[in-house]
């Protein structure tokens, strides 16, 4: 899990960021001046994410210390931070000093009395505490006794009044609350997750100067190389929108920063792997105009579609140039130089049997990939949105035609008669027949008719296939590997559940969306519920997190849930699920830049703003446009 940041212009002119964004100390505050030093105060303990509001305003985490649960709370007034800790049991818990975080940033600190001086980048710092804490260079203590409360400032220029951290906390994490996405009934607060993973996933980078959710602390080497992972990016992205659009904005450009003059964004860059710290052989499934698309339709922005669009294009138009193995249309999965494993780390499978079968010839697999093909044309639908919305008409026109053409392509060469399903095919003709989710693609991008469709969802729904109480396994049930459980062999994954559910909306009747929007929500909160984790994966088989215990793209399967009750389509009406057999409040549901209340009770539900019912479905799917409301 990951953390973020208060960034403040402080009157010096220089910039302040406050927050704990050090990758390696999930727990810990930091104050960092002008990109130019850095002070870290770290309690250490594992980590379980709490509240963090977007403006850093309000955040509360806790950790384990001497046996006792400790709570941490904190927010920022200006260019300081007040604080306050509590423990349930009697313990001690020590904010250590460490000197070693940001290459050069390095700020001694000095004992004073109640508390602790320093001088950062040539502003003083202070830290006042109340009691006894005991203070070194190394660190500050606090003993707690289990029952009363210990309190501190911190920070620049005049320090807040000890006796106002209270009052100040309980303003702050009210006004959050208060504003905060959020829901309530059958399924519990299952929009908390988004926003508490999110949220305490973004991080700061000297080498870049950058803030930027990475998907999991686990995965950084070293404090300068937070992953910026490509599809995970965009859904990380897409997640943040609900409640912060700006690091949602800047996590696009994080990966976007990393694409190459021929237009390939890397599977990866900001990381040291293989000795590289980039991946320039490989892409990653080109998911990014869905999810800026989604979110400009929370937070229209015109002018960040403009300035992403020529980037994303520039992308699009890269994969017919390197991906176009047999120069006829259709696409394949590559490398350049890492050989079938970059292939399919390319894929975003990493150890997938779907393409089992497949060789490399030149710099591609042998073989039509039934997902690449499918996202491509999703892709070229959702460009086609950004290039209207920016005025790019001719663009938009190109980009449907392109669309047009590659479902022709997968609808001539790719759907298998035999088994009713879209599959991957060698250039010889042979279907590669390891079933995944990656066949049922074809659906997000309309390519199948009614006929097609229905045999499709046979197979989704097929309790020997893909169905089941924990949904949707990467791998057939009755595949000889699905028992491994291992990776992509059979585990749940939520970008899957996310972008298979794309496809649902288009073709699957209202009792099927409900169906699998109600397990992909109760699968998350089973785990979250009982330990607090987001997982990089799920087991299909027992429903446990897998893998890594805090990856952000985990929340996806909460986003589902709230797709389900009420949507914007991406030509921009609106869609309200009036079929669910559930109740829940849904609050501060942004669509179109303005908050909005989804009421549900079953059989109907509300699309609430200020007190007006804009929208009210009963036993129906209802689409308007929210223009005007």
């Amino acid at each position: 899990m990951v953390c973020p940041l208060i960034t403040l212009a402080m009157q010096t002119g220089s910039t302040l960021h406050i927050g704990n964004y050090l990758v390696s100390s999930p727990n810990a505050l930091a104050f960092i001046v002008g990109d130019k030093a850095a002070l870290v105060m770290d309690p250490g303990g594992e980590y379980f994410a709490g509240p963090a509001a977007p403006d850093d305003s309000y955040h509360k985490t806790q950790f384990k210390a001497g046996g006792a649960t400790v709570t941490f709370e904190w927010g920022r007034v200006g260019e300081t931070v007040v604080a306050r800790l509590n423990a349930d049991h009697p313990t001690a818990v020590t904010f250590k000093f460490p000197q070693n975080h940001w290459p050069g940033f390095s700020c001694p600190v000095t004992a004073a009395e109640h508390g602790a001086t320093s001088i950062v980048a040539g502003k003083d710092w202070e830290l006042r505490a109340d009691g006894a804490p005991v203070v070194s260079a190394e660190g500050i203590s606090f003993l707690l006794d289990g029952k009363t409360p210990s309190h501190f400032v911190a920070g620049f220029r005049r320090l807040p009044d000890l006796k106002g951290v209270d009052h100040t906390l309980y303003d702050t994490s009210t006004a959050y609350e208060t504003h905060r996405v959020q829901a309530s009934g059958d399924w519990g607060d299952f929009l908390r997750p988004v926003s508490d993973n999110l949220n305490n996933s973004r991080v700061y980078s000297s080498d870049d100067h950058r803030v930027a959710i990475t998907v999991s602390r686990k995965w950084a080497p070293t404090v300068n190389d937070s992953p910026y992972f490509c599809w995970d990016s965009f859904f990380n992205g897409n997640l943040a929108a609900l409640d912060d659009p700006k690091t949602a904005k800047e996590t696009v450009r994080a990966i976007l920063s990393w694409q190459t003059p021929e237009g390939l964004v890397p599977n990866f860059g900001h990381w040291k792997f293989d000795n590289g710290r980039a991946s320039d052989d490989r892409s990653q499934p080109p998911v990014g105009s869905l999810c800026v698309w989604k979110i400009y339709q929370r937070w229209p922005d015109r002018a960040f579609l403009e300035e992403i669009y020529p980037k994303l294009l520039k992308w699009h138009r890269w994969w017919p140039i390197a991906r176009d193995g047999k120069h006829d249309g259709l696409l394949e999965w590559g490398s350049s130089k890492a050989g079938k494993q970059g292939a399919l780390w390319e894929t975003g499978w990493d150890d997938t049997p779907h393409y089992e079968a497949a060789q490399m010839s030149g710099q591609t697999l042998n073989a039509y990939a039934v997902d690449l093909n499918s996202l491509w044309a999703m892709d070229a639908e959702y460009l086609a949105h950004i290039a209207n919305a920016i005025g790019h008409k001719q663009d938009a026109k190109d980009l449907q035609a392109e669309r047009d053409r590659t479902l022709k392509l997968i609808n001539d060469k790719l759907w298998n008669p035999t088994l009713g399903i879209y599959c991957s095919r060698l250039w010889d003709g042979t279907f590669l027949t390891r079933l995944t989710p990656m066949n049922f693609y074809p659906m997000i991008a309309g390519a199948p008719d009614a006929a097609k469709a229905k045999s499709m969802l046979a197979i989704l729904f097929d309790p020997k296939k893909f169905w089941g109480d924990f949904i949707l396994p990467t791998l057939s049930r009755d595949d000889p590997d699905f028992a491994k459980q291992d990776y992509w062999k059979g585990k749940v994954w939520a970008p899957v559940n996310y972008l298979v559910f794309q496809g649902l909306l288009k073709y699957a009747s209202t009792d099927q969306l409900n169906e699998f929007a109600d397990k992909s929500v109760k699968l998350f909160m089973k785990n979250w519920t009982a330990n607090g984790v987001c997982g990089e994966n799920y087991l299909s088989t027992t429903g446990a997190q897998s893998s890594d215990a805090h990856y952000t793209w985990g929340a996806l399967l909460c986003l589902i849930g709230l797709e389900n009750a009420c949507v914007q389509n991406p030509d921009g009406t609106v869609r309200v699920n009036g079929t669910l057999n559930v109740t829940m409040d849904l609050q501060n549901v942004v669509l179109n830049g303005r908050k909005f209340e989804v009421k549900v009770t079953p059989k109907k539900t509300q699309l609430i703003i200020d007190g007006y019912v804009v929208i009210e479905a009963a036993n129906a799917i209802v689409n308007g446009s929210l223009s005007g409301t």
